[in-house]
This record gives C-alpha cells, structure tokens and sequence, in this order.
C-alpha cells in the first residue's frame, strides 16, 4: 500500500477531527484573504472617491485640507478664491473643463455644495463612473436643489419638497436662511461616496441665500454671479500639461491659490490612515496562527491514540521515516484542502456580497478573482502547516527508533 494511500485511510479514519482542523484552517484562509481583498478594494475605492479630475485648485492652505474639504467635506472651510480666478483659469487653452465648488452652508447636519451645471457632467467616481439621477433632473432655477441618495433617504425626501438651508456646516442649532426654500427637483443615485450626503444647489442659489434682507424683494433683477467659491474641479485636455497648470496656479500673482493633484492627495492621505489595516491584519495572522496551534495539538494527541496503529505499521516493515512522512503529509492534505476551502469561501461569498457593496458602498470589490499577492499567501498558509508537521514528525520518528518493535 502507498505512502499516499496510507495517509488518505488514515484521515478518513479520524474523519471527524479531520473535517474540523480543514474547517478551522479554511475559516482563518478565508478571513485572512478577505481581509486582504477589503482593504485593497477599501483603498482603491477611497482613491475612486473622485476619478477623471486632473486638478483641484482653490485658496492656498495644506493639499490634505483642501482635498477633505473639497471631496470628502470635512475639515474647516478654507478662503475661497474669486470668481476672477476661475475665469481666468477656465480660458487656459489647457483646460478642458472646469467645476467650480462653494460650500460652507449646510441643511440639517448635511453640506451643502453650490456649483455648476457642469458639476453633473464631468464628476465621476469609482471607475469614472458618472453620476445618475434616480428621480427627477439636474437644476436650472436658483432655488432648486439636487440630493444625494443618502440625505433622500434619511429624512424621505421626494421631488416637489421644500427644503430650509442653515449657515454653517457644524451640527446642532445653525442660523437658517428661512426666507428661501428650495424645490428638490432632482435626486442621485447612491454612488457610495461623499455624494450621497449631499445636498447640491446652484452657484446662484448660494449668493441668494446671503444677500442682505433689503435687498431680498428685488432678487430676480439682482446679478448673483458669486464673488468668491471655496474651490475648483479642473479637467485637462492633456495630461502632459498637469505639471505645468499646477504650477502656474501656485504661483498665481493675484491672490494666494495652489493646485493639487486628487491621486496623489488621495494616496497620501490614505498612508496616514492605513494603521487600522495594519491592525486587521496582525488580528487576522493571529487567528490564523490559532487554528495552525490547533493542527499541532490534534497531531500531538493523534501520537499518544494511535500508538497501536503505528506498532502495526512498523511490524508490517514500515520504516521509521514512513511514519514521520506520513504524519507530514496527514498535515500537508488537511492544510491544502483548508486552504482551498478558505478560497472557495471568499468567491461563494463574493459573488452574492460583490453588486451589493458596489451599489450601497461604492467598494470596488474583486473577490471573484485571486491576485498573486493572495496566491502568495495561500502558498505561505501552506508552508507554514507544513512546517507545524515537522515536530510531531519529528517526534515520531525518534519513538519509532529507540523503541523498535512496540509491543501491542
């Protein structure tokens, strides 16, 4: 009978313990891999907040500052930068498009952005995905208003709602400008980014909201071209001259301005974050190593039970190094077949989870597919089970010689 065979009897045989040791193992493969896969989806769905803008420019502050408050809207309002600048940079010959931003109000804990119609048009996300409506359409009057899914959904806003905006963007009991409702006239598929919490209006919208009360009766004849705006999405018609715009916006002469590149933003930003990764991981190795500490221990009980099976197998001929081969190779199949469990896991559960969190979270996920980092991995749980068998291995051996013959 083969070495092979031998140990394929000898695992059905324990079948019970055997099921349970490649449950723990695929278990801890799954959630190690898993694990893996979200953070990688979670970065590259945090850099995909906002895709296919070149450039964010706005008044001169830190590039971490003006990116949270521009994408994420979080942080404290930065100085805006006058409508002249965003003129002027818009008739570069450079410049494809451009998005101008102005925030600062809010409407019941929810910011509130003012910007173009070309806000609709040119933001996208995730896989340069763009925005789409659910209900309704962008605005066109300066009391209309766009939401974000979420802010929607909360407070179960439909078309037709009249909303009060307050000043300010902190929570709690705000200034509201009560003397100009807006009319929801659209609302946005959720996108799974800062998108969703918001709540959009026009540039115009936003000057009318802060006129002064005298001058309220006569809106309609008043011009609301914004003096200032907090900042600027800016789309390129090359991505050679990237550089060159960002500098010539840095050291803008007229005003204190500077340009960041969103990718780069985004990336440093995340470095900074990237500690609650590093701990999920050390947790999940941990785990893993658990479930390995239960492999050795089933291994180390097996010796003490099966010492009649291997007395009869040395009578038979076996050689001592047979045995310790063939305890290696119980803990080679049970560690291989875990860790094939644990993949099989991560795609079952992937392909229900994967539409799911892409359409609520915005999380780009892929766990449908194993990169070769996760097949490292996988080969790195494999060897370390193969390592864990060689003490009980060992120690078998070194039974088998000094006590020959076991009496049975």
């Amino acid at each position: 009978m083969s070495l092979i065979k031998l140990t394929l009897k000898s695992i059905v045989s324990r079948k019970l313990i055997s099921l349970l040791l490649i449950l723990s193992i695929g278990l801890s493969t799954s959630l190690l891999i898993g694990v893996q896969k979200i953070k990688y989806s979670a970065k590259k769905s945090f850099s995909h907040s906002i895709s296919g803008t070149d450039l964010i420019a706005g008044s001169r502050s830190g590039d971490l500052q003006l990116l949270l408050y521009t994408v994420f809207r979080h942080g404290q309002p930065v100085s805006g930068m006058s409508w002249e600048s965003i003129k002027t940079i818009s008739s570069f010959s450079e410049v494809k498009w451009i998005v101008p931003m102005s925030l600062g109000d809010s409407h019941r804990g929810y910011p509130v952005v003012g910007t173009s119609l070309a806000y609709f048009d040119h933001y996208h996300y995730g896989k340069k995905q763009s925005l789409r409506f659910k209900q309704g359409s962008a605005f066109n009057n300066t009391f209309d208003a766009v939401l974000g899914s979420e802010v929607a959904k909360h407070y179960n806003y439909s078309l037709n709602d009249m909303l009060t905006l307050s000043h300010g963007i902190a929570k709690g009991n705000l200034p509201l400008h009560k003397n100009n409702l807006f009319n929801v006239v659209g609302i946005l598929e959720a996108t799974g980014t800062p998108v969703d919490k918001t709540v959009h209006i026009p540039l115009e919208g936003i000057t009318a909201l802060h006129i002064p009360p005298n001058k309220r009766n006569n809106i309609n004849q008043l011009d609301l071209t914004p003096i200032s705006v907090t900042s600027c999405l800016i789309g390129l018609k090359s991505k050679f001259s990237i550089f060159s715009i960002q500098q010539r916006i840095n050291n803008w002469s007229k005003e204190p301005l500077m340009a960041i590149i969103p990718g780069v933003s985004l990336s440093r930003l995340w470095s900074i974050i990237s500690t609650v990764d590093s701990a999920f991981l050390i947790i999940t190795i941990l785990v893993t190593i658990i479930a390995f500490i239960g492999l050795l221990l089933s291994l180390f009980m097996s010796l003490q039970q099966r010492k009649r099976e291997l007395a009869i197998l040395r009578i038979m001929g076996a050689h001592p190094l047979q045995l310790a081969m063939m305890l290696t190779l119980e803990s080679l199949f049970i560690t291989i077949s875990g860790v094939i469990l644990g993949i099989v896991l991560v795609m079952s559960v992937g392909i229900f989870l994967t539409p799911i969190l892409e359409e609520k979270m915005g999380l780009i996920l892929s766990l449908t597919q194993l990169s070769f980092n996760e097949l490292y991995l996988s080969l790195g749980i494999i060897l370390f089970g193969l390592l864990t068998s060689f003490i009980p291995a060992f120690l078998a051996y070194r039974k088998s010689l000094s006590e020959g013959f076991i009496s049975i």
